[in-house]
Order: C-alpha cells, then sequence, then structure tokens
C-alpha cells in the first residue's frame, strides 16, 4: 500500500505512470476546442493542467501554436517523450501564466480534467481567471471542465464512477466538509498484473455554478456559456462534467 505523504509523492506523481490507462484521450474534448476556434490555423492555445499531453499533440495536428503546462514534472517528462514536433511543454503552476507569457499571447487557454478546483480558494481561481483573461488576446477564449460540484453537495454524491479496464481499476470517493467547504479526494488505483495499490487523498474546492459566474465577470469575461458534456449538451443536475466557455 502506498501513501502519498509517507513516499512524500505529490497525487499525480504517484498515478503518472498508469495516467494513460485511467484517463484515456479522449477526442470528443478536440472535437469541442475546433469547435470554439473554426480557423485552427491562425489559433494559438495554451493548455493548462495538460498531464501527459494527449489533447495537447492532437491539437496541435490542426492548431497554429501549441503550449501545455503542467504542475507536475512527471507528467510533463511523459508528454516530451511522445516527441510532438509542434506541442511546447513547460512545468509551471497555473497561477503563474501571465508572468511567464505576457499580455494577449493566446487565443485559447484550456483547462480541462478538474484541474481548476485543486486551486485551494476562491481567492486564487479568481487569479487565475484574472490572469487568463489578461494573457488572452482580444476575443480570446478560456475554456475549462470541472465536476459539477452542485450535483456532488446538493445531492450527497460520495463518489465518481470507477474507471477501469484491463489494466487498471481507479477508484474516485469523495467525502463533502460541509464545517470547511472542502472535498477530499479519496483514490485507489490497483494495478491488476502486480495486485498493487496506491492510496491518495487530496484536498478540493467545490466550485459551483453561481460562484464561477460571479469570479468570471470580477475577471473580466463578459460571456459565458455552461454545458453539461464535451458535446454541448445541456447542463443539468444531474450532468456530472461542468463544461465551459467564456471570454
Amino acid at each position: 500500500m502506498l501513501r502519498n505523504h509517507s513516499d512524500q509523492m505529490t497525487f499525480y506523481q504517484s498515478i503518472a505512470d498508469y495516467y494513460e490507462e485511467i484517463f484515456p484521450f479522449n477526442s470528443v474534448q478536440t472535437d469541442f476546442v475546433r469547435a470554439a476556434f473554426p480557423v485552427a490555423e491562425k489559433t494559438s492555445v495554451l493548455d493548462i493542467g495538460c498531464g501527459t499531453g494527449s489533447l495537447s499533440i492532437a491539437l496541435s495536428k490542426d492548431f497554429s501554436e501549441v503550449t501545455a503546462i503542467d504542475l507536475d514534472s512527471a507528467m510533463i517528462k511523459k508528454a516530451m517523450e511522445k516527441k510532438s514536433a509542434k506541442a511546447a511543454f513547460k512545468t509551471l503552476n497555473m497561477l503563474h501564466v501571465e508572468k511567464e507569457f505576457g499580455p494577449q499571447s493566446f487565443d485559447a487557454v484550456l483547462c480541462f480534467g478538474n484541474t481548476l478546483v485543486h486551486l485551494d480558494s476562491l481567492n486564487r481561481i479568481l487569479d487565475f481567471f484574472t490572469q487568463s483573461k489578461k494573457i488572452l488576446k482580444e476575443n480570446g477564449k478560456l475554456l475549462f471542465q470541472i465536476i459539477n460540484y452542485d450535483r456532488i453537495v446538493e445531492k450527497g454524491i460520495k463518489a465518481l464512477p470507477t474507471l477501469e479496464n484491463d489494466k487498471v481499476r481507479f477508484v474516485r470517493n469523495y467525502r463533502y466538509n460541509h464545517e470547511k467547504n472542502r472535498i477530499n479526494f479519496e483514490t485507489i488505483l490497483t494495478i491488476r498484473k502486480s495486485g498493487r495499490r496506491i492510496e491518495n487523498s487530496i484536498q478540493l474546492y467545490p466550485l459551483r455554478q453561481s460562484e464561477i459566474e460571479a469570479l468570471l465577470k470580477e475577471a473580466g469575461f463578459s460571456k459565458w456559456q455552461f454545458y453539461g458534456n464535451f458535446k454541448r449538451g445541456k447542463l443539468t443536475g444531474d450532468s456530472i462534467p461542468f463544461v465551459a466557455e467564456a471570454s
């Protein structure tokens, strides 16, 4: 049994070797981005929380410039090993993008994979939205995806669907702390071949729709649309994902 604290690993470092088995690339994300930017050959993209780079590499086949960052160096190493000629990968904190890239650098800023709620307060999420607005070009768009936390909190959801295939089984449990307004995200990754279990726990901020709207407005965005999936389906109380497009 491997625990995050005793082995001094970050949450994602401990699962980096199995990341693509847990979260295989889904082309529906690529389709979502392409639909938002019909003239891909003139569009520059920053992919935040890129993981092992599958989405970034797929987008680099059509978009003029794709830069991808992740806080976890193990993930970036995996991405760079794929040797994509057009996607540029860098280990970077998502709260340092304005300093790193400067104003009006990108047409698109992407932040998928529930990355946003790893920021531990509304102030930090606002900071990220504000920096994103500043590094976007005129008429640029911020696209992001988290879990629908209105559903999690209001319906008392204790777990997300287990992800499994012939290589791994990934159990995802949610424990909501009402007093602190935080979620303990507890996972068990089982490697089927060896039987190895990797257990982790990390705190997430349960970001609600009303908070997102207020923060986007404060950060300078004037238009946004929310969806219940990457196919632009309607966001409902039963939607598991929360997908957003803001400009």
